[in-house]
């Protein structure tokens, strides 16, 4: 389950760039519903198949929290530090 859980986390990754949070749903659902059905199949008890496959498909959103913070991170190296206009300085209202 750990190659099936890290292919989970970069796919989340990198639906991160590219596409919005909505996308997350049908991907969640449709990992869900395939890794139950394959512990199933395999001889786990349902309820046990269904946990797994819970804890499993939550992996695609932490992927793509990490994508955003990643694409965040990255835009702001770009940024330039300095700004073109000077930032006024306000004066003290009390002497």
């Amino acid at each position: 389950m750990i190659p099936v859980a890290t292919f989970g986390f970069l796919v989340g990754a990198v639906f991160a760039w590219g596409f919005r949070v909505w996308i997350l749903i049908p991907t969640t659902l449709l990992l869900l519903a395939s890794l139950s059905i394959y512990q199933w199949s395999e001889g786990t008890r349902f309820l046990t198949a269904v946990a797994g496959s819970l804890l499993i498909s939550i992996m695609p959103q932490l992927g793509y929290a990490f994508g955003l913070m990643a694409r965040t991170g990255l835009s702001m190296l770009r940024m330039p530090r300095t700004s073109s206009t000077p930032i006024p300085v306000r004066r003290r209202a009390f002497k």
